[in-house]
């Protein structure tokens, strides 16, 4: 339901945003031009709950997992408002998180068992984002962002189990493959002296279950051994963080000095090409000069014989 709750959010804050909004302004703008197109991403993730299958006369539930992400990421730009976002990252992220509590009258002992836990890969989950960004500038040092595109994900081959005492065990398990998964951003760049950073809103929806598995519950009084399907999709909803650092000043003059020589370039062999156009003027102008005192001499002589 959460899911369904951020989605809608998601579409209906970028469909309530006109297009002339978006692209009216039509400000100047070079977003990297202090800054480098490498950068280095941090992100804090919350997994949705996953799928197991209803226990009678138990409350056995799954629950939100926290994870983590990090690498690095480049920006090739299009133009001032477009461009591309690649990155390489690892992370490590949750397989089970479940909680239930067990009475004394499940277990036939007089204190209440609870628990909660959740397991994680030993192994880092990899992934490559290939985003389509939009940028938008809105006021000085601050620049709206929109990225939608894929992760392409690895995740470890992995068989992982949780267990409470000889009353409960859940395994899962991925054989470990490669996914293409569908990514959503929404966000702002905030211009520092020495970093630029950007914050986003980061939502994930996998096309393919990450993991799978069985939960069993056994030696419960007055409730037979139950066993049932465990899922975890890996649909995440979170924060990213993105650290572009300040050039150093002889980069940013070089860059300028490059772009001004090319200008200077340009004016230069304009300059020069209008002194040979001029030149071939001059020339063709004298030698028309002299075919005509030529033919004027020509023609005296003729008479004066």
């Amino acid at each position: 339901m959460l899911k369904k709750l951020v989605l809608s959010i998601f579409l209906v804050l970028t469909s309530t945003l006109s297009a002339q909004r978006l692209f009216d302004n039509s400000h100047d703008f070079d977003l990297f031009h202090h800054y480098t197109r490498w950068g280095v991403q941090l992100d804090g993730l919350g997994f949705f709950p996953g799928y197991a299958d209803p226990v009678k006369a138990l409350s056995f539930e799954t629950q939100y997992a926290l994870g983590y992400k990090f690498g690095v990421v480049y920006n090739i730009n299009l133009n001032n408002h477009f461009g591309f976002k690649i990155g390489a990252l690892a992370g490590q992220i949750p397989a089970i998180k479940t909680y239930f509590v067990l009475s004394p009258a499940a277990t036939g002992q007089n204190v209440n068992y609870e628990h909660k836990k959740t397991v994680y890969s030993p192994v880092f989950n990899y992934s490559f984002p290939i985003l389509f960004e939009y940028r938008n500038f809105i006021i000085d040092r601050y620049t709206l962002s929109f990225a939608t595109g894929v992760h392409i994900e690895h995740t470890a081959a992995t068989g992982l189990k949780d267990t409470y005492q000889n009353f409960y065990q859940t395994t899962a398990n991925n054989p470990g493959k490669w996914d293409v998964d569908l990514i959503f951003k929404v966000g702002w760049y905030f211009q520092f002296k020495p970093v630029m950073l950007q914050t986003s809103i980061v939502y994930k929806y996998r096309l393919n279950d990450q993991y799978t598995g069985t939960y069993q519950f056994k030696n419960i009084q007055n409730l037979p051994d139950t066993s049932g399907n465990y899922i975890l999709k890996g649909d995440y909803i979170g924060l990213s963080f993105n650290f572009y650092f300040h050039r150093r000043a002889r980069e940013v003059a070089m860059s300028c000095r490059a772009h001004a020589q090319s200008k200077e370039v340009r004016k230069r062999q304009e300059l020069a090409r209008r002194e040979k156009e001029k030149r071939k003027k001059q020339q063709e102008k004298i030698r028309k000069k002299k075919e005509k005192k030529l033919r004027q001499k020509t023609k005296k002589k003729w008479i004066f014989w």
